[in-house]
């Protein structure tokens, strides 16, 4: 009985170098079954007995290392990228907060201090593919805080600050591409804590792209040789054009079409690294997206300064610009479905450093597999459900969503929609239609594969009997 998660986890994790073939079929068994029943505790992801103590002898054994279970989810990554031209994505970073009572995990502080907290902090790499569907992962990085550094942070070193760790996560991406996807152009998406000079210095290395959000009103060097700073240049320069950017309802954000206008200048900025006294110059497009006329009463308009490589010479490529930034929330999406929505990595217990990461990148890669098809769902909607689910699932969820007139749905040449298998997953997860606030989301999408699962085991033990 082949399941879509038994194949997805076999493309995710069948590559793994491990040594040992039994290790790379007991991770692709776990693999597999967290995607059929997403969790956070490794005890409640695997009731049997027999499958519980696999799952912890892998995640316990130094045999297995948390940088091979990594390599080959990023690899997978790197493989569905192939087929693009370029792939946005995103690079952001978060914290894991995990139970450490004792303080003799390994893990180390997270937030602020005084608080206590515990865990690891991690930088994540996202490829979306144009149309802003992922694709997977193509680096974590992650590391545990030691303790508090003294020296300010203009007297220590690049390598010696965390913004090492964006430079590291960024440099893995390109190693991933090149070796599995080396036609396709990576296009960073960084918001305002990528505005530093070591990220701006080094984001277009190998000819890729990069689109990072303007935190600083940097200065600029005019070519008449006199200088100024960026936003005093793009009050000089006019409107060249219009973009309707589709916005989400959020935390205190309306739904709506927000009309940006844009305007555009090429700018060479001024840096300087004050620990050794260095100045540089970079060259860059800037490209300012300004919500006008639509923002509702108590919201500020959409503003975002954004300084990018990529070519801005014609409307579409300025569209685009705007378009790629739009999507650096989908690794906030993946943040979300990964701690507190379908996964739940912070409710881990491991008591190791290595065994949490290793549970932790499972959980990373199950949580991107839903986003996918919650995304694919929007943006392909005419795609036959068999791109993402097995016979088996079909027929699980046409029979959870229809009981006697299931036949009609699925079954004798008839097959359903991605669009319309994903809602009718939704609504056996709850989902209830525009009362929801918006089309199905990470939540509903993960109960409803809950109950398929358990159903598609039922009509196998029925065939069986």
């Amino acid at each position: 009985m082949e399941t879509s998660a038994a194949r997805w986890a076999q493309g995710e994790f069948g590559g793994a170098k491990l040594g040992d073939p039994r290790w790379r079929g007991r991770l692709v068994a776990m693999a597999r079954q967290v995607a059929r029943r997403p969790g956070g505790k490794v005890a409640e992801v695997f009731v049997r007995s027999a499958e519980r103590q696999g799952a912890y002898g892998l995640l316990e054994s130094d045999a297995v290392t948390s940088s091979a279970v990594q390599a080959a989810m990023v690899d997978a990554a790197g493989r569905r990228c192939a087929k693009d031209p370029f792939v946005f994505c995103p690079v952001d970073g978060s914290s894991v907060n995990l139970t450490d009572l004792g303080r003799t995990k390994g893990f180390g502080s997270i937030g602020a201090r005084s608080r206590g907290a515990r865990g690891m902090k991690v930088i994540s790499a996202l490829a979306l593919s144009p149309q802003g569907v992922p694709h997977g992962l193509t680096a974590q990085v992650w590391w545990a805080r030691g303790k508090k550094v003294t020296r300010h942070r203009r007297q220590r070193k690049t390598r010696d600050k965390e913004i090492q760790h964006w430079l590291d996560a960024m440099e893995k991406s390109r190693q991933v591409m090149a070796a599995q996807a080396p036609d396709t152009r990576v296009w960073y998406q960084l918001d305002r804590e990528g505005d530093a000079w070591p990220i701006l210095e080094q984001a277009d290395s190998g000819a890729h792209w990069f689109t990072i959000r303007a935190h600083h009103d940097r200065r600029v060097i005019l070519p008449s040789g006199g200088k100024t700073y960026l936003r005093g240049l793009l009050d000089l320069q006019r409107d060249v054009s219009g973009y309707s950017l589709p916005v989400p309802a959020g935390p205190n954000r309306k739904a709506r079409t927000a009309n940006m206008r844009i305007r555009a200048c090429t700018a060479t900025l001024e840096f300087q690294d004050r620990r050794i006294k260095r100045r540089f110059c970079k060259t860059v497009n800037v490209v300012l997206a300004r919500e006008q006329g639509t923002t509702p009463p108590g919201e500020k308009p959409i503003e975002w300064l954004l300084l990018t490589n990529r070519p801005i010479e014609t409307e579409e490529q300025l569209h685009e610009v705007v378009f790629g930034y739009s999507l650096r929330w989908r690794i906030e999406d993946f943040h979300r479905a990964w701690k507190s929505g379908a996964c739940r990595v912070e409710d881990s217990q491991l008591r190791t450093v290595p065994a949490a990461i290793k549970w932790a990148t499972i959980l990373a890669a199950v949580a991107v597999r839903i986003e996918r098809i919650k995304l694919l769902s929007r943006t392909e909607p005419e795609r036959p459900a068999t791109d993402e689910f097995s016979d088996a699932e079909l027929r699980a969820i046409t029979l959870l969503r229809f009981e006697h007139s299931a036949r009609q749905h699925y079954g004798d040449g008839v097959v359903p929609t991605l669009a319309q298998a994903t809602r009718w997953l939704a609504e056996i997860g709850g989902y209830t239609g525009k009362s929801s606030g918006g089309p199905p989301g990470t939540v509903t999408l993960t109960r409803g594969l809950n109950d398929v699962t358990i159903m598609v085991k039922a009509l196998h033990l029925k065939a069986i009997l």
